[in-house]
Formats: structure tokens, C-alpha cells, sequence
């Protein structure tokens, strides 16, 4: 039997080879452009999250900087792609999050007029090292993908080619407010999970130091270690309002220029004559972090019994537990933390780094406390050393104690004499001015009576003291009375200002002693512009003769000193006004004519008038003096004619031994007006007129 032959396709099977085929390319396709193009929107979807975790992250460090805790943020480090049943995807993206070395953050050619920093900002110089936070992704897809940067309060990305833009503002310069934010600590994190990182305060930025420019011709610059370029920064502070290259002082931007640094560093140049509010926190992540230790000493406040010290640290902030040691001159009974004694050990700084100590039960009189960290308070005191901090307390306004059978007290008027021209003492503000030009050492004599008859006695051993051994270098020893009562202690001298005490029997006596260059501790100046802060004019500083001896001055801010060389003052208007003022002994300014007052004006301190002699000699014209600190009276003479005195303080006013003369416009108003926000001392004042 014969077949035929069958040539029909098999196209069953034809078929599903085709669309097999069709499925492969398909899925091949699929897996070379979607599943790539898929995970890329992954990756970039993660990386806008790494910026608002990066966003995060910059607040928790720089708010940790200004509080006293500790605060986390998370960082997504990598990704993972969505599961595929059949298609395959590359491994998890991973990431790098590390600290980085930028260098040193600074803040040059400052200075400050505040005594309570006066030991922290010195050299006109402040600098800090500083880190930098980095992320970088292992993106499979994402190509050119950019290092997520925190640094010095400002987070951005850096691509290869350079800064493309920021993800957050920056604080270091708010207006007028400089706020370092120093970064330390080793932290590294590499993975694909997230990443916790803790800021943590390691000296938060609790206190403020007012600074301006150190040199007139050299303004407040801050040196900014940085990845970013000079016009990258000049760009984000216009962006945020904060440059102003034209120097227009009515605006509210104070950064006047932006320029390259050495290395990677940028200047941020401020406009000079401005005060600026400076603070600096450090902030800790990883390991290696060492909280800071005591670096000065400061007084915080003082009261009519007690002082109380603050330990800080290099970035002006309190520093709990450290340990402080204090003395009294003239040696006298304190009190602090459960202690009592003559020399206080091992008292510890509160969570505010303060210690305040207390007289225990003292007598009137001036008393120096003294404290010191770690120091062996036998040993000598040197308040020059940041270390050292003393504080005057006067207690029941008077210069003298007495707590025993014997009344000491330093015979001024044999040391002006025995001095000669290179020893003069001035009773309105009961100084001893030692001329350093023609003596390198001077005697000081002290008498020491008895407190019952007045009678001279000797074989009495009188301690000599000083708060300023660099000013009063020796001669701080014991001397017993001879038979006429006196001791007697040969003192060497450099220039400087302390006060030298005398104790004997419980009983003591103090005196301050400047010493300086120039006959008779004289000036010659006149009035000047106190640019140095020592209450004295210097042959440097601006002279305001001419206009003083006018009858009219305002030194605005700065602080007016108008010395004892001054041609008396005579003129229908006389006003001087200033950051502090100070007019010297024996200058006498009159003020004639009807209506205006005579005034004095400290508007940012103390008016200091010792030994001054004032009036008005018109009708309805009234003496006013006005201090936003102190009013300093001691021994002047006050007398409105036709008018009223009016002394007004927002602290303490001082007016011991003086004249104070008014008579009121009319028979309603008071002849004398004194209003103080703290004491008033008047001992030994007369009021002719009127009773305040």
C-alpha cells in the first residue's frame, strides 16, 4: 500500500516558537529600559530623601549647639529595589556617611569693652576647629550623583563640577549676631539601612560676648574653613539678606565683603564700628569628643555681702563641677557650699559653672574677694591670669573695719610727704598716685591705735596684702608698730592699679594705689576720649580739650574723661555725656544763665564725679545726673542756686563726704532728688538746703 506525502505546516508549534521568541525579546527589552529607568526613579527618590534627612540633620547640630541636649537624626545611607518575580535588578545601593576635616573656624581683630570677658577674648583672635558631615551615595544608575555636605551651619550638595545650590540657610551671621558652630567628634557609617546619628551638646552656647573691631583700620573678619568658593558664600548670604558690599550702615546686613582665604578657607569681611553679639557652641557626634575644660574665670555678680564666680570654658560657656578656692583680703571669715573659713578649697561650679561666696558676718569696710580654679589658696593670687577673678565688696560704705581692740589705718597724708613729687595722694578718691619715672619703690606707713583711748600702740605685728601683686610686686610682708605705733613696709612698684590692705587684731584699712609714668601722676591731656578704658587720658587718644572747656560734649558711646588739668568750665550750657564719664577732682564747672540744666549723662555706664565741684547760678536751672550703672560722689560739691540736685542711678549711688546743695525752683519742689535702683551711701554728706 502506498502513502502520499503530507507538506501541511505544523503551525501549532510554528506558532509557539514565535511567540516565545516575542516573549523573550520582549522581556530582554523590558529588563535593558524600564527595569533600568525603574530603579534610577528609585535612586532618586532616595536621594531627595537624603537631602530633607540632611535638612534634619543640619537643625539637630546647630540647634544642639545653642541647648544642653542631645538630639538625633537619621540618614537613609542606601536603597533597596522593588522585588521582581522575573526580571533582575543590580545589588542594594549603599552610602557613606562620615565626618570630614574642614580646618579652623576664627574670628579675628575683635575686642571687647566687657570686664566679664575681658580674659576670653584677648590677642584679638578666637579660633576653633572644626568637621564637616559628607554622605556619598553608590548609586548604580544615577550618574553624577552629588556629596550631601553639612557644614558651619549650612547644608548643600557638591557635585564634581561644583556647588549646585543649598539645601538649607545659614546662621552664622544673623544681622548684628555671630553664631560659630563648631563640629567635632569621629563618626563613619557605611550600609544600606539608616543611619542615627546623635548631636549631642558638648558646650552649648549659653553666653554672649559683646565685640567690635580691635583696630580702627582692620574690621571684624571671620575666617570660614569651607569646600564652597568666595562668590558661593557671597551668593547664599545675599540670597539670605546678610551681604551688603556698599558699607550702608542703616541696613540690617553687616557683611560688607567676602574674599578668598588661604587653603579652603573663606574671609567674611564685617563692616566696621558695629558691635557684635558673638557666640560659639561646640556640638559632638561619633567618638572622640572630650567635653572642654575650665578655661577662665569671671565675676558674675556681686551684692553687699558676696561674689559670684563663673568658670568657663574656651568657648565662653558655664562648666559645671570644676573646683574653685577662695580668700579674702583683709583676711576675713567666708562662707560657701557648707564651708566656712578664712580660705575656701574644693567648692564645685552649679550646672550654671557659678560658685557665689559669701562674708561671714562682716564688718563695714572694702573687701577683695578672691577665687581661683584650682589653686592652692595659700599660694600667691595674680589676677592677671585668666584663672584668677577677684570682686570688690563694700560693706556699709566705708573703707575701714574694725572688729578688734586696735583702729588701723594708713597714714596718707606721711606717705604724700615722704614721697615728695613722686608720691601724691588724692583724698576724693583716696588714691595713692606713685610716679614709676622717678621711684621704683615707695614706703607705706600705717598707724594703729587703740579703739578705746586713741592711743598709739606698739608691738602690734600688721599684715601687708595686695590684690595685685604684678602692680605692688613686694613688700607684702608683716612689720610689728614701733613705740609710736606705726609699721612700716617698703613696697616696689609697676604700673598698674591695685588696692594694698593692712590688717592687725581683726581691724584693717585699704587704700588704692595707681602706679604710673609722669610726674605727680598728672596728665597734661585734658579731656579726651577714653578709647583705652583706664579712666585716664592718654597722649593716643582723641583730645575733646577745646570743646569740654566749652561747656558741651557727647562722646555717644564711647566713654568721656575730663581730668584735673582742665581750665574751670564756665558757660550758660554745660552737658557732657558718654558711655561712662568720669570728670576728675578739683575740676569745677559752672553753669549760668536762666532755664537749662546742668547735666551729666552716662548713658552705657558709671558717672564718676569724686572730688567735682558743680552749680548752677541761674534761676530754675537744676544740677541733673544720670547713670545707666553707678553715680560716683565721693567729696564733691553739688549747689543749684536756684534749682534742685538731682541724682538718678539705675545701680548704686556713692556720694560719702560731699556737698549737696539745692534749693528748689519754688517752695514745692525738693531741694535734692536721689533715686538710686540700688543703695545709696551718704555717709559724712551735708545737705544745706534739703534732706533726700
Amino acid at each position: 500500500m502506498t502513502f502520499r506525502g503530507d507538506e501541511r505546516a505544523a503551525t501549532v508549534q510554528v506558532g509557539a516558537v514565535l511567540l516565545f521568541g516575542i516573549i523573550v525579546i520582549s522581556m530582554s527589552m523590558y529588563q535593558a529600559s524600564v527595569v533600568p529607568a525603574q530603579n534610577e526613579q528609585v535612586e532618586f527618590q532616595h536621594s531627595q530623601a537624603v537631602h530633607d534627612d540632611f535638612t534634619s540633620l543640619r537643625g539637630a547640630v546647630v540647634e544642639s549647639a545653642a541647648e544642653p541636649t542631645t538630639r538625633p537624626a537619621a540618614v537613609s545611607l542606601g536603597t533597596r529595589y522593588p522585588s521582581r518575580a522575573v526580571f533582575v535588578n543590580p545589588g542594594p545601593v549603599s552610602g557613606t556617611l562620615q565626618t570630614q576635616s574642614l580646618g579652623t573656624l576664627a574670628v579675628s581683630n575683635v575686642s571687647t569693652s566687657e570686664l566679664e570677658t575681658g580674659d576670653y577674648v584677648v590677642d584679638d583672635n578666637l579660633s576653633f576647629s572644626t568637621k564637616a558631615l559628607e554622605y556619598r551615595p553608590s548609586y548604580n544608575l544615577v550618574q553624577r550623583s552629588p556629596t550631601t555636605v553639612y557644614e558651619n551651619t549650612l547644608a548643600y550638595n557638591r557635585f564634581e563640577n561644583g556647588y549646585n545650590g543649598t539645601l538649607t540657610g545659614q546662621s552664622l551671621v544673623d544681622g548684628r549676631s555671630i553664631s560659630l558652630v563648631v563640629l567635632a567628634g569621629n563618626y563613619s557609617e557605611n550600609g544600606v539601612g539608616s543611619a542615627t546619628i546623635d548631636a549631642r551638646a558638648v558646650s552649648p552656647a549659653t553666653r554672649t560676648v559683646a565685640v567690635t573691631n580691635e583696630a580702627t583700620d582692620r574690621p571684624v573678619t571671620i575666617t570660614v574653613p569651607t569646600k564652597l568658593s568666595a562668590a558661593n558664600w557671597e551668593s547664599i548670604l545675599s540670597d539670605a539678606g546678610e551681604f551688603d558690599g556698599t558699607g550702608d550702615t542703616s541696613n540690617d546686613a553687616y557683611v560688607h565683603d567676602v574674599r578668598e582665604g588661604p587653603g579652603d578657607s573663606v574671609y567674611l569681611v564685617m563692616e566696621e564700628g558695629a558691635t557684635y553679639d558673638l557666640r560659639v557652641g561646640k556640638v559632638g557626634v561619633g567618638s572622640g569628643v572630650d567635653a572642654p575644660s575650665a578655661h577662665y574665670l569671671t565675676v558674675a555678680e556681686t551684692s553687699q555681702s558676696s561674689v559670684t564666680f563663673e568658670v568657663r570654658d574656651r568657648y565662653n560657656n558655664p562648666v559645671s563641677g570644676a573646683t574653685l578656692n577662695a580668700t579674702a583680703l583683709p583676711s576675713t571669715t567666708l562662707s560657701a557650699q557648707g564651708q566656712t573659713g578664712t580660705g575656701l578649697t574644693n567648692l564645685r561650679t552649679d550646672p550654671d559653672g557659678q560658685v557665689t561666696v559669701s562674708l561671714d558676718s562682716p564688718t563695714s569696710g572694702t573687701y577683695t574677694l578672691q577665687a581661683s580654679i584650682d589653686r592652692d589658696p595659700t599660694s600667691e593670687f595674680d589676677a592677671s591670669r585668666r584663672q584668677d577673678a577677684d570682686a570688690d565688696v563694700v560693706v556699709g560704705g566705708s573703707g575701714t573695719g574694725a572688729t578688734g581692740p586696735y583702729d588701723v589705718v594708713w597714714d596718707r597724708p606721711a606717705m604724700d610727704a615722704a614721697g615728695g613729687s613722686a608720691v601724691t595722694y588724692y583724698s576724693s578718691n583716696d588714691t595713692l598716685v606713685v610716679d614709676s619715672d622717678s621711684v621704683s619703690e615707695f614706703d607705706g606707713d600705717v598707724d594703729v591705735t587703740d579703739s578705746d583711748t586713741g592711743d598709739p600702740v606698739s608691738g602690734v605685728d600688721v599684715d601687708f596684702a595686695t590684690n595685685g601683686s604684678s602692680v605692688l610686686t613686694s613688700g607684702m610682708g608683716t612689720d610689728a608698730t614701733d613705740e609710736s605705733g606705726v609699721a612700716t613696709t617698703t613696697v616696689s612698684v609697676s604700673d598698674g592699679v591695685a588696692t594694698a590692705y593692712a590688717t592687725a587684731g581683726g581691724s584693717f584699712d585699704t587704700i588704692s594705689v595707681r602706679i604710673q609714668s609722669g610726674s605727680s601722676g598728672t596728665d597734661s591731656s585734658g579731656a579726651c576720649i577714653d578709647e583705652s578704658g583706664d579712666g585716664t587720658c592718654d597722649d593716643s587718644e582723641p583730645n575733646v580739650t577745646a570743646e569740654v572747656e566749652d561747656g558741651s560734649y557727647d562722646a555717644g558711646s564711647e566713654d568721656l574723661v575730663v581730668e584735673n588739668s582742665v581750665d574751670d568750665i564756665s558757660s550758660d550750657t554745660v552737658k557732657f555725656s558718654g558711655g561712662n564719664v568720669t570728670i576728675g577732682p578739683n575740676v569745677t564747672a559752672t553753669k549760668n544763665g536762666e532755664g537749662e540744666n546742668l547735666e551729666i549723662f552716662a548713658r552705657n555706664g558709671d558717672v564718676k564725679i569724686n572730688g567735682t565741684v558743680l552749680r548752677t547760678t541761674g534761676s530754675n536751672s537744676n544740677i541733673k545726673i544720670n547713670a545707666t550703672g553707678n553715680i560716683y560722689a565721693d567729696e564733691a560739691f553739688l549747689q543749684a542756686v536756684d534749682g534742685s540736685v538731682i541724682l538718678e542711678a539705675d545701680e548704686d549711688i556713692f556720694i560719702r563726704n560731699a556737698t549737696v546743695d539745692g534749693t528748689g525752683k519754688n517752695k514745692n519742689d525738693p531741694g535734692v532728688v536721689v533715686n538710686a535702683g540700688g543703695t545709696v551711701y551718704d555717709t559724712g554728706v551735708s545737705y544745706p538746703s534739703e534732706s533726700p
